[in-house]
């Protein structure tokens, strides 16, 4: 199984971004929906509103690095790896975050949800531009021939 360096890279970048994408949803949303109205239970429901977009489309541009089966395991990967970045931002921070393993992987299959989407929205779409271009191009060939 012979991989190429770019295409490696491309994966790397897939993970890396899925990985990002988690914290800056859950800190990045939850300071943006409180920045006008300071900390209360209101501004964490702006920050539930503003963290899918963000994961969706971190999930889109995972989706333009990589393809296929492992592209997919590899993003997530990357969200696991984005949840434990939120657990030890939290822990150095000094926040107590009362997570057990069941939390983990419900808070996990949380983000995972609107990266997937993101992903099978940008694979779906890559897969619809190589059909079209597909057929444009076998249109061209009939035209060629007559």
């Amino acid at each position: 199984m012979t991989h190429d360096r770019a295409e490696i890279l491309r994966d790397v970048a897939a993970i890396v971004i899925a990985a990002i994408a988690c914290p800056f949803a859950w800190f990045g949303g939850g300071f943006l929906g409180c920045a006008t109205q300071g900390f209360n239970a209101n501004c964490a429901m702006t920050g539930v509103f503003i963290a899918p977009p963000v994961l969706i489309l971190s999930g889109l541009l995972a989706a333009a690095l990589t393809r296929g089966f492992w592209g997919y395991v590899w993003v997530v990967c990357g969200v696991v790896i984005g949840m434990l970045m939120i657990f030890g931002v939290v822990l150095v921070g000094g926040t107590f975050l009362p997570v057990d393993p069941i939390t983990g992987v419900i808070a996990t299959l949380w983000f995972l949800a609107p990266v997937s989407v993101g992903y099978l929205l940008g694979r779906g779409a890559a897969w619809f531009a190589r059909a079209w271009r597909a057929a444009g191009d076998a249109g061209d060939a009939g035209d060629k021939a007559a």
